[in-house]
């Protein structure tokens, strides 16, 4: 066997054994992301269905949601309807959605001139209508419910994937685990789950082989009933589709951010994974669906998506960018339109977009602050400026090409006096700084630990697409990755011991416990090392011939026992409600007075009064059995706060989808306080907490440790 393996290597075969993954997330997470994906960087997201007959919701929700509100409680949807459509019900959609200017060769023909590398089609969304030929969806309804039988009358799914594989796009999809009000998923989860969705899933890997397998709707039920963790193994061990699929994080409740493959936030644009592939979709507008209410101010100019493209891109990210065609089949023109004009800029500049990667630094900051902020008043980028007159423009996006050891600077703005200054860059007096819009090199200068670049003239008939400039660096940025810190609070200890690492072992690692910038001179890390307080730990990698890393910043905490209280309690614990007018945040959504209050036995979303903008406040008493670390968790759409004996534990603000945050405290045997917070801003709405004790479990906080 040894000479056998020497053979390979002295005659440079590449052979490798195919790694068995076993159904759990510990061997599934070690599937690394297909290099493919890695380096496609812009995928388009496409929301159609019978939710495009109706198209409509109100600005600032989704329109692919419509049959859900339509169902429960939103007046909005139901008015809309009435007048619309009379009588006629959700399903009765169905047959208007004609898709009789369907033109798959068109739509495959726009996404390669948009530049992007893969699509993702909603196979079927959460109302279960199949855009693909389906026996589980008819069976379960009780009446035809795919585009094959109904409505267009072709494989809408098929017909797209054909066109789009004449072209260099890769070709995927999303589907949703669940259905609202599919009658099965009603009566049983377990047996939708493998009766339903599991056939659809094989049916789809096995006959369609998609690139990309999406999947939502994952929060209704844990991975155990959707048996997630079975169907990872078979799909990297025995589809057709093994090597190359990439799939998401959307395998069940409180998986998300945590397990499967890349990490999916959405309408997030703040949340970072420098640590995990990730990748933010979104629509141009508020909608993933089409959506007529919304207007063409609702909708991202070409600059701000090309910017979140960039964003997305020099943090390690992908975009994936949403477009929602209407019943009739055709992409909205102004779609089309910034699409094309995306692909522009990416025929010039796209070499500091694709196969990048996140470099040392991915973006240039100063003194100040600057909010970018997108139509529908997300945060898109957080800039800042420096206030030195004689730069005008301080914005200043990195890429970097490992392969070819080239840096990439992007800006938004083209400064007024033609100079662009890079700081903390030091270049070889050969060095060749080329600007990608004119295709020219431009002279530059060292000044101290930063250059100086002169810009040509702008002209804007040589300049084209000027959303954003791309500068390229070649022979230069090649860097020491950030070091790895692991804590463990070994044996319930208050303090922790903490160890860094990196995975190069010519390489040193500096740190500081003070929050100091580590340096040369600072400490350098040689083992495992305790902490006696609450301490900022921050650490770099240098290694000869190579840049210094990123620096790595950990608020590493020690713990001090909080001691029971004393008093009368009373099981369950109280809430008051909030219904707040304006839009909802953590700071305003408990001011004034509740519209509801009482005691419950558990912390939901359950004293809920209307469908979504709300707020609820929970107080009272966690009971411990005994002594030990406890870790808490809130599982929240959107924010939420924990605190035990009034001091914040987890931190879970913002508005997001469902997210899972965590924190922990010291707590003696006995009565602790709890407060939780929670707020809804629109869209879902989920809150649950959970605690796990110390060698315990994760389990969600029961009504017999609930007191008030």
């Amino acid at each position: 066997m040894k000479k056998f393996f020497l053979f390979l290597l002295l005659t440079g075969i590449n052979y490798s054994f195919a790694q068995t993954y076993q159904p759990s997330w510990e061997s599934l997470d070690g599937r690394p992301v297909p290099q493919w994906f890695k380096d496609a960087k812009f995928g388009i997201f496409i929301h159609w269905g019978v939710y495009s007959v109706p198209g409509w919701s109100s600005k600032g929700n989704y329109a692919e949601w419509y049959q859900q509100g339509l169902q429960t409680s939103d007046t909005a949807r139901q008015r809309y309807h009435k007048a619309k459509f009379g009588n006629r019900s959700y399903y009765d959609l169905a047959n208007d959605f004609k898709a009789e200017l369907y033109n798959p060769d068109e739509w495959a023909k726009l996404f390669e001139q948009s530049g992007a590398r893969y699509i993702v089609l909603t196979s079927k969304h959460h109302d279960g209508f199949t855009l693909w030929p389906n026996k589980e969806a008819d069976r379960d309804w009780g009446f035809k419910w795919n585009a094959l039988d109904v409505g267009p009358k072709r494989d809408l799914l098929g017909d797209l994937f054909k066109a789009v594989r004449k072209t260099s796009v890769h070709a995927g999809m999303y589907f949703s685990l669940y259905e609202w009000f599919n009658p099965l998923w009603k009566a049983d989860k377990e047996k939708y789950a493998m009766e339903h969705a599991w056939p659809q899933m094989k049916e789809l890997i096995n006959n369609y082989q998609p690139d990309v397998f999406w999947t939502d709707g994952d929060w209704e039920a844990p991975a155990e009933t959707w048996k997630s963790q079975e169907f990872l193994a078979w799909l990297y061990n025995e589809s057709p589709v093994k090597n190359k699929v990439v799939v998401n994080d959307r395998w069940g409740e409180g998986v998300r951010f945590k397990h499967g493959g890349i990490y999916t936030p959405e309408y997030q644009p703040e949340l970072d994974f420098e640590d995990h592939y990730w990748e933010e979709s979104r629509g141009m507008g508020y909608s993933y669906g089409y959506n007529r209410e919304e207007d063409a101010w609702d909708y991202n100019s070409t600059q701000s998506l090309v910017l979140q493209l960039i964003d997305k891109v020099s943090r390690g990210g992908n975009f994936l960018l949403d477009i929602g065609p209407d019943e009739h089949g055709k992409i909205p023109p102004i779609m089309q339109e910034r699409l094309l004009q995306m692909g522009e800029w990416l025929t010039i500049n796209g070499e500091a977009i694709y196969g990048t990667t996140r470099w040392k630094e991915h973006a240039q900051w100063s003194e100040g602050n600057r909010e970018y902020k997108d139509r529908s008043g997300d945060m898109l980028l957080k800039i800042t400026i420096n206030p030195d007159p004689g730069y005008a423009v301080k914005e200043i996006f990195y890429t970097y090409n490992e392969n070819t050891n080239t840096l990439y600077a992007i800006f938004p703005k083209y400064p007024a006096n033609k100079k662009l200054l890079l700081k903390g860059i030091r270049l070889p007096s050969s060095s060749v700084i080329d600007f990608l819009s004119l295709k020219q090199s431009l002279s530059w200068k060292q000044q101290g630990d930063d250059i100086v670049v002169d810009l040509s003239d702008y002209d804007p008939n040589k300049i084209k697409a000027p959303y954003a400039y791309v500068l390229k660096i070649g022979s230069y940025g090649k860097f020491s990755p950030k070091p790895v810190i692991k804590v463990n609070y070994e044996n319930g200890a208050l303090k922790p011991l903490i160890q860094l690492s990196t995975e190069n072992a010519q390489a040193t690692i500096h740190y500081t416990t003070d929050g100091a910038e580590p340096g040369p001179a600072s400490a350098v890390y040689k083992m495992p090392f305790s902490i006696d307080k609450t301490s900022a730990i921050k650490a770099r990698v240098y290694r000869d011939g190579y840049l210094p890393g990123t620096v790595l910043e950990a608020n590493v905490k020690t713990y001090a026992w909080k001691t029971a209280v004393k008093g009368s309690f009373q099981p369950g614990i109280r809430y008051r409600y909030y219904q707040p007018d304006k839009n909802i945040n953590m700071k305003n959504a408990f001011a004034g007075e509740p519209a509801g209050e009482g005691v419950t036995t558990n912390i939901s979303v359950a004293p809920k009064k209307r469908t979504d903008k709300f707020a609820l406040e929970y107080t009272g008493y966690i009971r411990i059995v005994k002594d030990g670390i406890y870790t808490f968790f809130t599982q929240s759409d959107d924010g939420s706060k924990l605190f035990i004996d009034e001091e914040e534990v987890v931190d879970n603000d913002g508005d997001h989808g469902t997210v899972e945050k965590e924190g922990r405290a010291a707590l003696r045997k006995g009565f602790h306080k709890i407060r939780v917070l929670y707020f809804d801003s629109g869209g879902g709405n989920e809150l649950n907490v959970l605690m796990q004790p110390p060698g315990g479990t994760k389990q969600q906080l029961s009504k017999e440790i609930l007191f008030h």
